[in-house]
């Protein structure tokens, strides 16, 4: 099967305008994402989808391919659909473009997630991060995802869930990486936004409210999302403790 990772970046953001160019030892982030989307062994190709010719330009002279898509997409998601239907693919797996530390094994196993869940007539995957801490239980822009008994995604929230009512319950913390059937994109795409979808701000729930399920399992800690200009350090960090190793 070929395996397409898609790295949507956008140069418009209110807290971070520019972030997919943003550098970070000595390189742009996108091409730091470029670099672990390579390195994954599931990855045939790697496509960065934007909007603005400014990535677009430093992605090509990186050798990177390039779908420049619509200005007005409301999510990441909708904007790997348009770029799906210029690179054709068996699956496509989103990488975001602000995870530049992102380890390629948790890219893999969301890979291979979804096609072990193929037979169930399943077209999505995604990953997420075991034992919430305090801070992320308390924190709305950490989603928190509660998977069902056989490996799919009962439901996501920025609220911390499941409600510790009678138990204390475990939590667990929703990755942003995802895979993708080219079927299950042109459905998400095709959709209006649903309502929860709407109200969380969570893209993904427009599969569930529309009764699809999600595969889903924990993937490898360790990496750091750069929200915001001062998250760059941290990255360097790491980056400068394993000399930038994929």
């Amino acid at each position: 099967m070929t395996v397409l990772a898609v790295i949507p970046a956008r140069y418009a953001s209110s807290r971070f305008p520019g972030k997919p160019l943003a550098p970070i030892a000595g390189k742009p982030m996108i091409l730091h994402v470029a670099d672990r989307a390579r390195a994954a062994k599931s990855v045939d190709a790697v496509l960065v989808a934007t909007d603005d010719e400014r990535i677009a330009a430093v992605c090509r002279e990186a050798g990177l391919a390039v779908a420049m898509t619509a200005s007005d997409h409301a999510t990441g998601t909708d904007r790997l659909a348009e770029a799906a239907t210029q690179y054709p693919a068996d699956i496509y797996v989103n990488v975001q473009g602000d995870e530049p530390i992102i380890p390629p094994e948790s890219i893999d196993l969301v890979v291979r997630l979804l096609q072990d869940a193929a037979p169930r007539g399943i077209e999505v995957s995604t990953g997420y991060l075991e034992h919430a801490t305090p801070a992320q239980e308390q924190n709305v822009s950490c989603v928190h995802l509660v998977p069902t008994l056989d490996g799919c995604v009962l439901t996501f929230s920025r609220l911390p869930i499941p409600c510790g009512y009678q138990e204390i319950p475990e939590r667990n913390v929703h990755v942003g990486l995802y895979a993708f059937t080219g079927a299950a994109l042109r459905r998400f795409a095709a959709w209006e936004r649903s309502p929860v979808e709407r109200a969380e701000s969570i893209e993904l729930l427009r599969f569930l409210e529309h009764g699809e399920r999600i595969a889903c399992a924990p993937v490898s800690p360790g990496s750091i999302g750069v929200d915001r200009p001062e998250d760059i350090a941290a990255v360097e960090v790491v980056l400068a403790s394993t000399s930038g190793a994929v």
